[in-house]
């Protein structure tokens, strides 16, 4: 074996070691702390579950709790934003039944804010009629001291089990 090529293997032996070493090597980037989707859902399920629990019993105390003081629900049927007592005052004059929610997704944006998405099946009394709705809500969650706070609801009607079908998906049948 000639001089070259023993110099030419102890180099490529050199840059092997080389690369093993820094695949290995700890990185210098600060830890970061996981958070896992099935936790957030869990949390915020909660937070959701709680809130509908205060409308049901009429808690202004609780609601208070979880609503920010500019809590405002966007709908597209109402032009412009429900304000917060406006929408609590309606809320609680309504004779609710039941409640349900799926669906859900969970984003944390930063440490301080969430967005929430799911689907919510609520049923009310309705001029002396049970109705059942669904609706497709996205609510923005923002971290206060310690707690969540719900600060936008953008909500908008999926189905109403009282007369309108729920949207389904459309499979194509190849004759289109």
């Amino acid at each position: 074996m000639t001089v070259a090529r023993i110099v030419l293997l102890c180099f490529a032996a050199g840059l092997s070691c080389m690369g093993f070493a820094q695949q290995n090597m700890p990185t210098q980037h600060a830890p970061r702390r996981v958070v896992t989707t099935t936790r957030l859902v869990a949390v915020f399920s909660e937070l959701e579950t709680q809130w509908w629990q205060a409308v049901q019993n009429k808690d202004e105390a609780a609601l208070r709790r979880l609503l920010g003081e500019d809590f405002q629900v966007w709908m597209p049927d109402v032009s412009g934003p429900v304000a917060r007592e406006d929408w609590q005052q309606q809320a609680f004059a309504r004779k609710w039944g039941s409640f349900h929610l799926r669906q859900m997704a969970v984003r944390l944006l930063n440490d301080e804010t969430a967005v929430a998405s799911f689907v919510l099946s609520q049923s009310v009394q309705s001029r002396g009629k049970p109705q059942a709705d669904d609706y497709f809500v996205v609510d923005i969650w923002s971290k206060n001291g310690d707690h969540w706070v719900c600060t936008d609801r953008y909500a908008s009607l999926v189905s109403r089990a009282s007369g309108l079908a729920p949207v389904e998906d459309a499979k194509p049948s190849g004759k289109q």
